[in-house]
Formats: structure tokens, sequence, C-alpha cells
């Protein structure tokens, strides 16, 4: 009995099935997260937010947190299932589809930057959260404590708190954050950007990955129509793989199932067989990329990339190190991209076309323009950020008693009051600190009175203020 293949209208309709199936799953998380939110809001204390980054509290000091306790089972579910908590369960992911859903509304569809170097940066972040602090500690001499649970009122880190954003941007940062790593990095660097060259986990599940047996294997007659390979948003090249190995290899494959519903011809299945280590290893054949950048341009992404992770991580205080990274690697491919605008014959971004045959079109204009006002502001932030450190630097001194690094530490903080794009609350602090401590409280009120109008719901600050007041009035 000859075999029958589903029609393009079927195949349109389980697609959008499972696509929809994926969809309620990803919004389902956010529902979940409110329904944590205000469970704090009505009983005031909760669980703790389950905050993968947590877990390098469990590595540096042995405190087991919520969130080591979910990577651990992640990391069981990615042995056993492959990654597909990328796909089904991630929150940022989420964020992503729904901007290249968008885009595509408007029929854009980002195209993948294929780089040799840039997604390093995932490995790196991966290295520098989860096996740094043990390095340093080794270098140091210090000795891991073992591990144990902490209660709310012995520190960060415990099962419950009444502290639900004890480790979460506020909510402008938040907001900045899901439109960088959420819209601007697809937008510029293809779907899944931030999944590909950003996130710490995904580099740590790609690795697990390689050791899973499960994932997308051949069970069909394949005619390498490529029909596969168009539908992964994570710009796999499902048919290549499926016919040199079987089964997809690359760990970059996120188990969002669409390539088996786009099949025309059904050979394509989720299953168990030999892990992708094995496989490519006993059908190993180079892989025919064409890589966008050279080995110059790789280069100086990589060093624009550092300069703007160094220049932007937790510059006030504020920017989280995921966003940092985030905003490296878009800075690299807009150094890279530049580049390219001064050395190449032709150069599109989108749909603007910014020269051609040598000839430099209007959009060109545009284009230097947001360049050179982007440079400004990453050599700002870099500025502001060294006096930043310097000035919390001189601040760790002072509070150890060595009081001759006084000047150094106003020096800089109050640059970076002055000069800085917004005013950090955490140098108000330290100066307010400062200047009570050495017995000048007269000088500690203007800032005390900041963070006042900062936290205007802060009974500490109000309380601070007033005795700071009662005190500069004794004197």
């Amino acid at each position: 009995m000859p075999q029958t293949f589903p029609t393009p209208e079927e195949i349109k309709k389980r697609s959008h099935r499972l696509s929809r199936r994926r969809a309620i799953i990803l919004i389902a998380l956010y529902v979940l997260f409110m329904v944590h939110l205000i469970h704090w809001w009505v009983s005031g204390r909760t669980l703790a937010p389950a905050e993968l980054n947590e877990t390098m509290f469990t590595i540096e000091q042995g405190v087991v947190t919520v969130g080591t306790i979910l990577l651990g089972l992640i990391l069981v579910s990615v042995l056993i299932f492959g990654r597909f908590f990328c796909s089904w369960g991630c929150h940022i992911l989420a964020l992503e589809d729904l901007a290249s859903w968008i885009l595509g509304k408007f029929g854009i569809r980002p195209k993948p930057v294929r780089s040799r170097l840039l997604p390093l940066a995932a490995l790196a972040a991966l290295l520098y959260m989860f096996v740094w602090p043990t390095v340093l500690r080794l270098y140091e001499g210090r000795i891991w404590p073992g591990f144990r649970v902490l209660t709310d009122e012995e520190g960060f880190g415990s099962f419950t708190t009444e502290q639900f954003t004890r480790n979460l941007p506020g909510p402008l940062m938040t907001t900045v954050t899901f439109i960088v790593v959420g819209g601007a990095i697809v937008w510029l660097m293809g779907s899944r950007g931030f999944c590909r060259y950003v996130c710490p986990y995904g580099a740590l599940f790609a690795g697990i990955d390689r050791f899973s047996p499960a994932g997308i294997q051949l069970t069909g007659d394949c005619d390498g129509c490529g029909e596969c390979t168009s539908a992964c948003t994570s710009h796999i090249r499902v048919h290549h793989e499926i016919q040199v190995h079987g089964r997809v290899v690359t760990p970059g494959c996120l188990k969002d199932l669409d390539c088996i519903a786009s099949c025309p011809r059904d050979a394509l299945s989720f299953g168990y067989s030999k892990p992708p280590l094995f496989t490519s290893f006993d059908n190993f054949t180079k892989p025919d990329v064409h890589w966008a950048w050279t080995w110059p341009q790789e280069i100086l992404g990589v060093i624009v990339c550092i300069g703007t992770l160094l220049a932007t991580r937790q510059l006030y205080g504020e920017i989280p190190f995921l966003l940092a990274i985030t905003l490296g690697v878009i800075a690299a491919w807009g150094a890279v991209t530049t580049f390219k605008l001064f050395t190449d014959a032709n150069l599109r971004i989108g749909r603007s076309q910014l020269k051609f045959h040598g000839a430099y079109k209007p959009p060109s204009i545009g284009w230097i323009f947001v360049v050179s006002v982007s440079l400004g502001l990453i050599a700002h932030s870099g500025w502001i950020r060294w006096h930043e450190h310097h000035g919390q630097k001189a601040w760790a001194t002072v509070q150890k008693g060595d009081y001759t690094q006084i000047e150094s530490m106003t020096e800089h903080l109050y640059i970076v009051i002055d000069y800085g794009l917004y005013h950090p609350p955490y140098a108000d602090r330290m100066l307010a600190e400062l200047w009570i401590g050495v017995g000048e409280p007269q000088r500690a009120i203007p800032h005390l009175e900041y963070l006042v109008e900062v936290w205007p719901e802060s009974e500490v600050w109000k309380n601070r203020l007033n005795a700071v007041k009662n005190m500069s009035n004794t004197h």
C-alpha cells in the first residue's frame, strides 16, 4: 500500500497547533509568575524567586537556593529529553519568539550572524558565573563551608523570603532588559540571538545535550527538500544533518519540534538514539558554513564586545551582567557592520541599502549618526564606570579604617554624581555614611535627602535623615 503524505494545508494546520501549544505553555509561565507575585503581596512572605543565577551562591558559599534546585532539575531533564526546557520553559525565549512573530508581521525575517567567535560570549559568561568563583576561592585559600540552607533573617539565598525582588532588577531595568534581550538582539542578529550568543545557561545545556540520546531522528524517507531547515528558528541545517548523521547533532537544537511538523514526507520524529557526541564522531563531516565575518572583523567584534561589557556592567549600580553582555554583542555587530560600510562595495541592513556598488546611499548618513552617538555613550559609560570602580574600591578601604582614601573616594563618587547620565543612589548612601562616620553630619544631609526622595516609602532613610539633622544641630 503506497504511503500517503500530508497536504500543505495539513502541514500548516499542525505547525500552527504546535506553535499554539508552545505559546500557551510559555504564557502560563508569566501567569505563574504573577500568581507568585500576588501571593507575596497578600501574605508578605513567599517562596523565593527561582533565579538560576543564585546557583553562584551555592558554588561559592555552599548556600542551597531555590534557583540551584531548579537548575539541577533542568540539567537532569536536558540529559533525558535534550534541550526541551529552552523552547518550552524559558521566559526569555518566549520574548524572542514574540519579537520574531511581530517582525514577521512587518515582513522582516531576522537572519543569524554566522560568527566564529561571537558565540563564545555565552561560554565565557558560563565560565565567569560558575567556574571563576571557585578558581578565585582556591586562589585566595578560602575554605568552602559546605552545603547549608539559610533563613531569610540569616541572609541572602533563603528558600522563603519577604524580599521578593531581592535578586531582580527594578521595573525600569527589567523593561530595558526585556526589550534588549527579547527584542533588539533578535531584530539585529536573528531569532533566538540571545540564546545563541549570550545565554550562559544555553551554553551549559548545549554541553549536556551532547550526551543526551534524545533528539530529532530520521525515521522516514527524506528527499532533502529543506522544509525542515526553513522551519527551524534556531537556524540549523536540519536536512543536512539528518542526511549525514541520521539525526540532528547540533547542540543549538532547542527541540521545539517545528521541523517535524513541517516535514512534507513525515520523515522526522522525536526519539532516542546514539548521543550526538558519538554520532558526530562516527560520521564526521566538516560543516559547510559561510562565515559572515572575516578574521579581522571577528577580532574587532571581540574587542568591542569586551570593551562594552566592561563599560556597562553594573553601570550606576543598575545594569545586570547578562544585559551588559547582550549590549556588548550588539555593539560588536554594530562595529563590524560599520567597518563593512567603509570596506565593502555593497551593504544592506534589513530593507535599508546603505551602500551600492561603492556609492553611499542616504540611509548611511543615519547609520553613521546612530553609531557615533552609540560610541559616545559607550565611551562616556566607560569613563563613569572607571570612576565608579575606583570610588567603590576606595570606599571598601575606608570601611576597613584606612581614612587615607577619603579624598580619592569622594573625588570619584562626586564625578559620578555630577557628570553621570543617571544619579545613582548607592553613591549618596556611601557618601552619607562617610560623612557621618568622620563626624561631619551636615555634609551627609543632602545625600540623605536624595535617598528619601528616591525611596519615599522607606522609613529607614527618613529616620536616618532626622537623626543626622538633630546631630548636625547639636554640633
